[in-house]
């Protein structure tokens, strides 16, 4: 078997922090684990904010084990920034003869000049190294501070008595770009690279990736929230989707749909065959999608007999509503006496649900655990579990527990619950917000436990790590051998960009195909142009031009059932303008009908 070949992998994450969690971002670190584990590969995690916070919150999570220590990261100032262009110089620190040395948690250290401070450190040991914060003291109007790592500059805050906050983000110890902020609003970004001024993040991030991403990589975007860099990045782009797209009645955000339309990058990613489905039958979307489900390494183990029942979740009532399954527990606990109700987890909604608990006097009965590290010990030890969600890409909790034998409760929502859960076989799906429905696949599932856990190996066989690796090695390979050149200086330019389009993705084809229809123009290829339109109608399905061309190309090659076929989608996806075409060329079906 040959070695693979070689691949740099990123990974857009827009920050990181002890508050950014869950089932999306444990994901997004499985998958980076994964690919640093593959031979030849590099990866690399970037972050589209830049600071201390964010290189200490990275090192925290390789020293913990989530992120393997062979993944390096940069911010999006670091990853783009430009090699050889002369930038302005670091900020001018005061001069001193004396300092002052204080020990304790953190070091302090301050710089005098004849006496009075002008300058003070103070010194933190952090995961990524030493942090320093040196504050300026000689101007008492403006609070300027300076951060660094290790003694490498990062970033720097100079705030005015005015409610004006400037952030300079360094790289390599020089100024990169600096943002102006008035009483928290973003007046203006000032990029000392591009030369230019921006009012908005996004357009300055848009033009950064322009101009000085590398090419040479392959680009995972993760959700939405980072889905307006796709058409600058000039790499190749993989959009993988969640559940994040999509509002709490399981319809597209309008902005959302936009966004993945537009994608034009090699393949989008979900983990779901539901999830497909559904963006094949109500998204227009121009790269193939493929399914990459999720693994999980739980496995049962030998605790001792089931006694109770669990929910492993994060206390987040409005997309987690645990408190409709107390509501149904409640119901039917008397009929289940030796059966308790165990919630593990945290969140905003704790206070919220231990009310409920003291409201129904049933503290005996339904426990708020806390948070819970090994969910496959609880799931293992659990008779089932119940998992309330309104959206869910996939769900982690709901194939780590029936890969411990638990058999779920869940509603019946997109994505993960429908396509994990097979009701009457390893659970139940309930409609959301039917409490009566809850309490009664309670009993049910307490009556026949045994059956229910039957049915739990055999639906998570298709979610091996095996299986999950290969799928993504295989997608990695086809991303690399589809990479594709154009030869400008070729004498043929229409016969190499259609060899250029076998190969090309979505994000080039387009052009590809501008180029193909113009020189089958100055050849007079009515065929070739054909080709080229119809190739337009599947890139652009909203767009009434392809369409047309293609109409009028074959009349004139003689070609009526395929001219009929055309007016037929003109009529099915343009109506109106279709009327019109047929007001101003009222012979026109008649000159097709007589070609036949």
């Amino acid at each position: 078997m040959p070695d693979p070949a070689s691949a740099h992998v990123i990974c857009i994450l827009p920050k990181l922090g002890a508050n950014v969690g869950g089932g999306k971002i444990n994901a997004v670190f499985t998958r980076m684990n994964l690919l640093a584990d593959r031979d030849g590969t590099r990866v690399t995690l970037l972050n589209l904010q830049h600071g201390c916070n964010q290189k200490i919150a990275f090192a925290e999570l390789v020293a913990a084990g989530r992120l393997d220590p062979r993944i390096t990261q940069q911010s999006i100032y670091e990853i783009c920034a430009p090699e050889g262009l002369p930038l302005q110089d670091a900020p001018a620190l005061p001069e001193w003869d004396d300092s002052k040395i204080k020990t304790g948690r953190k070091e302090r250290i301050t710089y005098l000049k004849d006496g009075a401070p002008v300058m003070r450190d103070s010194l933190e040991q952090t995961a990524a190294g030493v942090m320093t914060t040196r504050h300026i003291l000689t101007d008492p109007t403006r609070d300027i501070r300076l951060k660094y790592i290790d003694d490498h500059l990062i970033e720097s805050r100079d705030a005015h008595g005015d409610g004006c906050v400037d952030r300079t983000a360094f790289v390599g110890g020089r100024p990169r770009c600096r943002a102006l902020r008035e009483h928290g609003a973003l007046v203006e970004i000032e990029d000392f690279s591009l030369g230019r001024t921006f009012r908005e993040d996004v357009a300055h991030h848009r033009a950064l990736v322009l101009r000085h991403f590398p090419e040479d990589a392959i680009v995972f975007i993760d959700g939405v929230t980072s889905a307006y860099l796709s058409r600058p990045i000039p790499a190749r782009k993989v959009l993988f989707l969640h559940a994040d797209h999509r509002n709490p009645s399981g319809k597209i955000v309008p902005r959302s749909r936009g966004l993945i339309e537009a994608f034009d990058g090699d393949a989008i990613i979900t983990a779901t065959t539901v999830h497909k489905a559904r963006l094949e039958s109500e998204v227009a979307h121009k790269a193939p999608i493929r399914v990459i489900p999720h693994f999980t390494n739980a496995r049962l183990t030998a605790i001792g007999p089931r006694a109770h029942i669990c929910t492993v979740s994060r206390l987040e009532l409005t997309g987690k509503p645990i408190h409709q399954c107390i509501e149904a527990f409640v119901r039917v606990m008397h009929r289940i006496p030796d059966t308790n109700y165990l919630i593990y987890g945290s969140g905003l909604g704790e206070a919220r649900l231990q009310q409920l608990i003291d409201h129904h006097e049933c503290g005996d009965r339904v426990h708020l655990m806390g948070h819970t590290a090994n969910a496959a010990q609880v799931f293992s030890q659990s008779l089932f579990s119940l998992a309330p969600t309104m959206t869910e890409g996939f769900g982690l909790a709901l194939l780590e527990a029936l890969s411990c034998d638990c058999p779920v409760i869940s509603y019946d929502v997109d994505y993960g619950p429908r396509e994990l859960i097979r009701p009457g076989q390893n659970g139940e799906l309930v409609q959301p917000g039917d409490i009566d429905a809850i309490a009664a696949a309670i009993l049910e599932l307490h009556h026949s436990r045994d059956r229910y856990a039957a049915g739990c190996a055999a639906s998570v066989e298709h979610y091996s790590f095996d299986r999950y690796r290969n799928r993504y090695h295989r997608l990695i390979d086809d991303l690399i051998s589809n990479r594709f050149f154009f030869d400008l200086s070729a004498r043929d330019l229409k016969a190499e960009a259609l060899r250029a389009l076998e190969k090309a993705s979505a994000q080039h084809r387009d052009r590809l195909l501008d180029v193909y229809i113009h020189q089958c123009h100055l050849s007079r290829d009515l065929g070739g142009m054909y080709h080229g339109f119809q190739q337009k109608i599947a890139l652009h399905p909203r767009d009434q031009r392809p369409i047309v061309r293609c109409i009028w190309l074959a009349r004139r090659l003689g070609r009526p059932v395929e001219c009929r076929a055309h007016l037929d989608l003109f009529a099915e996806r343009f109506p109106d303008q279709h009327a019109q075409f047929v007001t101003r060329y009222p012979d026109f079906l008649e000159l097709v009908d007589g070609l036949a």
